[in-house]
């Protein structure tokens, strides 16, 4: 099947593997904020360059990269896609921000509420986490957990995925993506500078692979997009990456080998009809993704002492549940709100940057 068919809504199920992405970032901070002897996350331990929870958020940018573009290339749209990653974004992260700080944060943390209240650190948490400048620690909160003051550790990729959002936006203002041969050298020097220790582009960061590969996954989706008529999605495929990977292992990059054999692996996956069959009727991924952090810091507050399967499986049951109350009280109804506004501003031309090709 080719890209562009597979992209189609109803030729594909890629929602349940954002949500199988979600719980996989609960699964692999357990390690961390309920660490317990003798218990270690599988697939770090299978892979060694990864572990579960950076490989999901790897996941998402890839499909986020692969979806967004796509869009974007569909409606060619600026102020429509501003609207549209919004209201996608902001509205559940302020709902999180703010339940964290006003109810869980005065809750759990070891000052009383007075206290609590009267730091500038409490309104400063709000502020800088909705403008996407990421802050962990609530004053006094979760001071004897493992992970000693952090409510919600996973806000941190937010301001990565605005960011590239935001590049994605100015490439296609520029022009880039109307000259696939651009993009592609662009991809290229994504790819290469976290090899060369970000020595091309983001030189002011010292290299670390959790973050830096995020650039370089979300750019492997926008490329698929940008390329989708040209390219077949098929067990072949997966099965060639795969085979290279094999082959080039012991090599210090063949990571990438890797991440294209899954990343190809979870698109012919999620083309197949009895995956489209299980296709969830709410989009659960990003409720899971904001709540799970802190519910499990919750858990193991609340009980020290059970250990890295129960803070799982009970966080994972809870995220699911937050995650579609998420869904269904605030995500959904702002997704409406946006796309309201972007059909009122439709009639009115003026108002809107409509970019298309120059014939």
């Amino acid at each position: 099947m080719k890209l562009s068919e597979l992209l189609r809504k109803e030729n594909n199920n890629l929602d349940i593997f954002r949500l199988l992405a979600a719980c996989m970032v609960i699964y692999g901070h357990a390690y961390a904020i309920a660490p317990q002897a003798g218990r270690t996350d599988v697939v770090g331990a299978w892979l060694q360059h990864d572990y579960s929870g950076s490989l999901a958020v790897k996941i998402f940018f890839f499909l986020s990269g692969l979806v967004v573009t796509n869009s974007l290339l569909h409606k060619r749209n600026v102020l429509h896609f501003v609207i549209a990653r919004f209201f996608r974004i902001w509205p559940a992260l302020a709902c999180v921000v703010l339940v964290c700080a006003l109810l869980l944060g005065p809750w759990v943390s070891a000052l009383p509420a007075s206290e609590y209240f009267a730091q500038a650190a409490t309104y400063h948490y709000i502020r800088d986490n909705l403008l996407l400048s990421t802050q962990y620690a609530l004053p006094g909160v979760f001071q004897e957990n493992p992970l000693k003051e952090s409510i919600n550790g996973s806000l941190w990729t937010l301001a990565h995925e605005v960011g590239a959002y935001l590049a994605l936006l100015a490439l296609f203002i520029v022009g880039v993506l109307r000259r696939p041969w651009l993009a592609v050298v662009v991809g290229c020097v994504l790819a290469l500078d976290p090899l060369l220790g970000n020595r091309l582009l983001f030189t002011w960061r010292p290299p670390l692979s959790e973050v830096d590969l995020l650039a370089p996954c979300f750019a492997a989706g926008a490329l698929l997009a940008l390329f989708k008529e040209r390219i077949e999605v098929n067990i072949g495929t997966v099965l060639g990456w795969g085979v290279l990977y094999w082959l080039l292992r012991p090599s210090a990059h063949s990571f990438y080998l890797f991440y294209a054999a899954l990343f190809f692996g979870i698109l012919y996956l999620s083309g197949l009809a009895p995956v489209r069959r299980l296709k969830p009727a709410a989009d659960l991924s990003y409720g899971v993704y904001l709540w799970g952090f802190p519910v499990q810091q919750t858990l193991q507050w609340l009980w020290p002492g059970q250990g890295v399967v129960f803070n799982q499986l009970v966080a994972l049951a809870l995220s699911l549940g937050l995650g579609y109350a998420s869904w269904h009280l605030v995500e959904k109804r702002a997704i409406a709100i946006g796309q309201r506004l972007i059909a009122r501003l439709q009639p009115h031309p003026e108002n809107v940057l409509n970019l298309r090709p120059q014939r």
